[in-house]
């Protein structure tokens, strides 16, 4: 907003009262309830967690309740004797997120009644402040607003906790108990702030970037409100560099209309990290001696090519495959999320290769500086209203205002953002009414096929837009048409096979598995005696479907029994290391094959997101990362495999094996391929090495057998025993650097546990608290996991050639100084020690 004082009220206390016990402030003295510290932003549980009155295993109930913050500010003598003296700035307070039912009482007075916890209230209190201020905030009890009379929805959801939560806006964490954990979201959850505003305030706008032949264009109009005093005789729109003179016009009832556009000639391309940079722009508008920060833009071109019922998003007219993962918030007890966890997580996810999130409808919107971020990384957002798995009542007025609202204010707020790609109606809404043989004609109601597509062609014109995730194709969680939410290999239990079979267009959701996380976050979650899989904290935070008979514990045991022939129960019963080893390694095969068909050329997907990226609490949960945001086996995995330059190995049957080099890139690779073929873990067999040249957002292919002679590479034709049973091959450079590596198992994953690999493993330091960690082997090596207390790899789960070596670096992440601990191959009988020097 316009310049001047801006003071963030985080000073808080916090009580809870019986439902409806006290309405007002003079109501509470008579309760004495017992007030502590509170946590703002944040949440009532978060507060109470900071007291340590809650954990994980408390099954408080805060919707049943009523919660008060209350805080105290001074505004000076002269704003508050003096408040009516025309020449002082209006001063406002601003509420970032209330959730769920809240009044607000200034000095006694109710301001404010906020019934929807993602938008984004303020008022103006100029007039009411004294020297000395008290601000209440009463958050009343959803609960007792749940148990009110209403219509009944044409259909019913499986997943949450109460049909009514279908009329209130507000997040459905917390209150889908099958899969999300308790608590559920109560209290100011993102910032309060005090602001005076000197110079005008925008009481409207309308801001939007484009592409306009080789230039870049951002237009505004603006309706501002000046100050007692303030006088808008000119406006400048400043992009960049350039800049531009805005028109202004009177408005009505005393505002000024500020208008125009600037052009930024030439303007460089924003494009998603894997294809390109991400050139930014600074909007700001000056007027009156007062400067409006519109934030920054990026000028790039969203399509989607939906031919043949495919879902391609294309940029600047490229077509880009998306992969990433589904957002959860960093914590999603306090649902704050800090700009340091912000640039930590999204960070990993540049890293890892992904160049897509999607924010679904079951979560919270994301704040400003997530939005911001991923336009400086270069990742695109699919952004769902949060809207999941009920019949909205589209019909009642009061409910449609206020999510007409909240979706206006989203778009405005994220209205120069270049990384908003897709805006979706919600999340299985049209799914859960079709799966329950709901008629076709109240799948989709007005909300997802009138209202919001209409607010999304007036306010981002430029992004794509999807009615609800899944959608598309003769039902809507079919996974060969449109979005899909693909767990055939996964919850349902398909082979590997099933990848291709689906022809899946586009992955909104995919490959949940109950991943297994580190022995640190294990150690953290169990106390010393108690063991994972049964224990029962553990067996809580196995994900499942609401009704199931099974968990996606279940689910991954499933494919440990098909990729290596055992019996998890019995191998749960006689060793839980090796059953919790072989279940991460499990998950990251299954996962980098998933993306390796899809990735192939001639595949007809164009694009897989993981649900989840991070788990929402500590636990063998679906998240990539595990709740404390620490890389899991099928993140490393999936960072080798995401990249812009990678290898695919593509076995076709009887067709033989293929080798697919991709490039991303906007320039041409020119590069070495190595295919080598070894039996027994390190007897090589053949090998090829050739120049390979592959064309820029392009790929090369080559047929193994053709360039090697028939080995049956696939084992399709079996005539004998197997000539070979590992294929690996990279892409490298003349040097011999390594940029990309692929691995096949023609008969299948190594499943003997070899009792002499020739493993070695040494760190040397780097001189910043690092070391680089060099893993050595004599055989094939295979999913090495690296276990070294009070550090982190930079990689792991990798595996190493016959007399080759890998390189990853360990970050210390605690006390340690120096790394002792281990490397484990899966496929060795025993660790390796990691000597240092």
């Amino acid at each position: 907003m316009s310049a001047g004082s801006r003071v963030v009220l985080s000073t808080f206390s916090l009580a809870g009262v019986p439902a409806g016990a006290a309405s007002e402030p003079a109501g509470l003295a008579a309760l004495s309830p017992a007030w502590i510290d509170a946590e703002v932003p944040g949440t009532v549980a978060s507060s109470l967690r900071r007291a340590k009155q809650w954990s994980w295993d408390d099954r408080r109930d805060f919707d049943a309740e009523d919660f008060w913050y209350r805080t105290t500010f001074a505004s000076g003598e002269a704003r508050g004797s003096e408040r009516s003296e025309p020449s002082l700035p209006p001063t406002y307070l601003v509420f970032h997120g209330l959730a769920t039912l809240c009044d607000v009482f200034l000095n006694g007075e109710k301001i404010l009644t906020s019934e929807n916890a993602f938008q984004r209230e303020e008022v103006e209190i100029s007039a009411k402040l004294l020297p000395e201020n008290e601000l209440y905030l009463r958050f009343r009890s959803l609960g007792s607003a749940l148990a009110a009379r209403r219509p009944r929805p044409r259909w019913k959801t499986r997943l949450a906790s109460h049909q009514q939560l279908r009329w209130f806006r507000t997040s459905l964490l917390g209150r889908m108990p099958s899969w999300s954990p308790r608590p559920a979201g109560v209290g100011p959850y993102r910032e309060v702030i005090l602001e005076e505003r000197p110079g005008f305030t925008a009481v409207a706008r309308d801001v939007a970037s484009r592409v306009d032949g080789a230039d870049g264009v951002v237009r505004v109009r603006l309706v501002v409100a000046p100050a007692p005093g303030v006088t808008l005789a000119s406006a400048t729109l400043h992009v960049g560099a350039e800049s531009c003179v805005l028109s202004v016009s009177p408005g009505v009832d005393g505002t000024v209309v500020l208008e125009g556009e600037a052009r930024v000639p030439d303007a460089p391309l924003w494009w998603p990290h894997t294809h390109g940079s991400q050139p930014l722009f600074d909007v700001r508008v000056d007027a009156g001696g007062t400067t409006l920060d519109l934030g920054r833009t990026g000028f790039r071109t969203i399509t989607v090519d939906t031919e043949g019922e495919r879902f391609s998003l294309h940029v600047n007219g490229v077509p880009v495959f998306c992969r990433g993962g589904c957002w959860t918030p960093p914590d999603v007890v306090s649902l704050v999320s800090s700009p340091d966890e912000l640039a930590r997580t999204l960070g990993l996810v540049r890293r890892a290769g992904m160049n897509a999130i999607r924010v679904g409808g079951t979560m919270v919107y994301e704040p400003d500086a997530f939005h911001a971020l991923c336009d400086e990384l270069g990742i695109l957002v699919i952004q769902d209203v949060m809207l999941a798995n009920f019949d909205y009542p589209d019909a009642d007025a009061a409910f449609m205002a206020s999510l007409s609202r909240e979706v206006r204010t989203l778009l405005d707020r994220l209205a120069l953002s270049p990384s908003l790609a897709v805006v979706c109606g919600g999340s299985e809404v049209e799914q859960q009414a079709s799966m329950m043989g709901v008629d076709r004609a109240l799948f989709r109601s007005r909300i997802f096929s009138e209202v919001i597509p209409e607010i999304v062609r007036e306010r981002r014109p430029d992004v794509a837009y999807v009615p609800n995730s899944p959608s598309g194709g003769a039902l809507p969680f079919l996974s060969n048409a449109g979005l899909a939410h693909y767990y055939g290999v996964g919850a349902y239990l398909r082979p590997i096979e099933d990848v291709r079979r689906a022809d899946v267009k586009f992955a909104s959701e995919c490959l949940a598995f109950a991943c297994v996380p580190e022995t640190v976050a294990i150690e953290e979650l169990l106390a010393d005696g108690q063991a994972p899989a049964h224990h029962p904290r553990w067996k809580e935070r196995v994900p499942r479907d609401n009704g199931s008979g099974w968990d996606f514990e279940d689910v991954r045991d499933h494919y440990v029994k098909e990729l290596y022939g055992l019996d998890p129960m019995r191998l749960r019963y006689a060793d839980v290391e090796r059953y919790l080893a072989l279940g991460r390694v499990v998950v990251g095969e299954l996962m980098a094959a998933t993306f390796a068909e899809w990735r192939r050329p001639g595949s007809s997907c164009r694009g897989g997101l993981v649900f989840l990226l991070r788990d929402l609490w500590p636990g063998a949960g679906w998240g990539l990362l595990d709740s404390a945001g620490r890389p899991k086996s099928g993140f490393h995995y999936l960072a080798r495999a995401l990249q812009p330059v990678s290898v695919v190995l593509s076995d076709e049957g009887l067709n033989g094996l293929y080798v697919h080099a991709l490039n991303e890139t906007s320039g041409e690779l020119a590069a070495r391929l190595r295919v080598t073929l070894y039996r027994a873990g390190h007897v090589r067999v053949a090998e090829h090495l050739a120049p390979i040249a592959v064309p820029a957002r392009g790929h090369a292919s080559v047929h193994v057998e053709a360039v090697l002679g028939f080995y049956d590479t696939t084992y399709a034709y079996r005539f004998g025993p197997p000539v070979t049973d590992l294929v690996l091959a990279s892409l490298e450079t003349e040097d011999g650097t390594v940029l990309a590596e692929s691995v096949h198992f023609p008969v299948g994953l190594p499943r003997e546990r070899d009792a002499d690999l020739g493993t070695t493993a040494r760190a040397t330091a780097r001189g910043d608290g690092s070391f680089d960690l060099v893993v050595a082997s004599q055989r094939f090596a295979h999913a090495v996991a690296i276990d070294v207390p009070g550090f982190a790899p930079d990689d792991a789960y990798f595996h190493v050639r016959p007399g080759g070596e890998r390189t990853t670096v360990l970050r210390p992440v605690g006390k340690a100084t120096s790394p002792r601990g281990v490397v484990y191959p899966v496929n060795a009988a025993s660790a390796t020690n990691i000597t240092v020097g």
